[in-house]
């Protein structure tokens, strides 16, 4: 199962033209919009504008992730087996661009009536369609390069398109005020959103797929549904990065859940929007910086280094009183927050991707797919468990989506974004720091991988 682009053996570890790597890097820009509000959005929405329950959202988020522990390895198997003259990534991402564009429009437009029938059915289809995008998108970006620095590159310039759209959906309040009234993310924002998704998604992901090359499959042997489960026995780098991001995603899920409700009881609700507007301007802006960093100090140094500043930084937010200044102080936070989180928003792709030619040494097998689905079920798992714990803790402490809070209502909101969050950055900051595979040992695995192909290859011809 050896294939081998014309970039020869290595998998296109030859720099991309920033041409192919932008085509390959732009459906981020819609696929970041349609994921952005999913977490930090909707649920608050929901709760407020339908007849679903604090409780019950928090229950359906995890009963997502229940499905997506069968989907996603599924998928990723899948995409790893298939073999077509488009390779085994891209047919399954055509698959999903129609299941996501149907699933987005319905659950970003609920109705008033909607329950917990409605958001389950809806966040179920969507989920499933982001699965059979995302996942073979991922590993499809891995072997585009196998090269240490130029796979940063390609996943840096990934993430701030995904940056991008993230930072246009904070505009459109902005953007669509002038015929909305009003700067809040209301239902005419997400409509809006849901249909610039389902029309924008086929035509970047159809370029991306008719002009990027399929990169190199190295594998010698086949990949299996045992082998996550084989590699989380023996690969103690996959344990490790899998323990930090479920830790980091459960720190960013709660935060992400309860943002909204925060800023809402700053009273500044309707500046929502402009306030991750900064946040999602500055990622724009200083990643190419952190690349730079990436460079020079390693992946995992400046991930732990961003998660130990979020550990910091996340609960200054506690400081601003409400009144005319907290504007300008939330502000300021949402701009340090932004120039710290970009560090570990853009380097733990890559780390995987290094994991994962770690394993094809061991294993003689590509089984890229795989292991971007377990990241990708990480990752909504981690999401989920922290939203769901938020808004449960929200309900234990009867916090009032719609009324004034005080005393422990508030303290449970405090706790819920930023207490708990900023504690567990600063367990996975202190646990990624000495991550064993680094540049110098990225490069002999490497090695070691190109060389037995090549003797696979002459084996083969002779």
């Amino acid at each position: 199962m050896i294939n081998v682009s014309t970039d020869g053996v290595s998998g296109a570890a030859a720099r991309l033209r920033f041409s192919v790597l932008a085509l390959f890097a732009a459906p981020n820009v819609a696929l970041a919009i349609m994921h952005l509000p999913v977490f930090m959005v909707l649920p608050a929405y929901y709760a407020k504008h339908t007849q679903i329950s604090l409780a019950a959202i928090g229950t359906v988020l995890l009963i997502g992730r229940l499905y997506d522990a069968v989907t996603d390895p599924l998928i990723g198997l899948l995409s790893d087996r298939t073999e077509t003259r488009l390779g085994g990534r891209k047919p399954w991402i055509l698959a999903g661009i129609p299941i996501a564009c149907i699933a987005v429009v319905q659950l970003f437009t609920p109705p008033s009536a909607a329950g917990t029938g409605y958001f389950l059915l809806w966040s179920v289809l969507l989920f499933s369609a982001w699965t059979m995008i995302d996942i073979p998108y991922a590993a499809w970006a891995v072997e585009l390069s196998r090269d240490y620095d130029e796979r940063s590159r390609i996943m840096t310039v990934r993430g701030t398109m995904g940056f991008v759209g993230g930072f246009l959906f904070m505009a459109s309040p902005i953007l669509l005020s002038p015929w909305t009234g009003s700067t809040t993310i209301g239902a005419e924002v997400l409509t809006f959103s849901a249909w610039v998704i389902a029309l924008s998604l086929p035509m970047l992901m159809g370029l991306a797929i008719w002009r990027v090359p399929t990169g190199a499959n190295l594998a010698v042997t086949k990949a299996s549904i045992r082998s996550i489960g084989n590699a989380l026995r023996v690969n103690k780098p996959l344990r490790l990065y899998a323990a930090v991001m479920l830790g980091q995603g459960a720190a960013a899920g709660a935060w992400g859940a309860t943002v909204l409700l925060f800023t809402d009881s700053l009273g500044l609700g309707a500046k929502f929007a402009l306030l991750l507007l900064v946040a999602w301007g500055t990622r724009i802006v200083v990643a190419p910086l952190w690349l730079r960093l990436l460079y020079r100090f390693g992946k995992h140094r400046v991930w732990a280094g961003g998660c130990l500043a979020s550990a910091l930084v996340t609960p200054l937010a506690l400081l601003v009183p409400p009144g005319d200044s907290a504007l300008p102080l939330l502000l300021a936070y949402a701009f340090t927050l932004g120039l710290i989180e970009t560090a570990w928003m853009v380097a733990p792709s890559s780390v995987l991707g290094d994991i994962t030619d770690y394993d094809t040494l061991k294993t003689g097998a590509d089984q890229a797919g795989i292991y971007f689905a377990f990241n990708g079920l990480l990752l909504k798992s981690a999401a989920a468990i922290g939203g769901g714990v938020a808004f449960w803790m929200l309900s234990l402490v009867d916090y009032d989506v719609k009324g004034i809070n005080t005393g422990m209502q508030l303290f449970g909101l405090h706790l819920s974004f930023a207490i708990l969050p900023a504690m567990i950055y600063l367990i996975c900051g202190l646990a990624i720091w000495r991550f064993p595979i680094d540049a110098r040992r990225h490069g002999i695995i490497r090695r070691r991988i190109e060389a037995r192909v090549r003797r696979r290859l002459a084996a083969d011809a002779s």
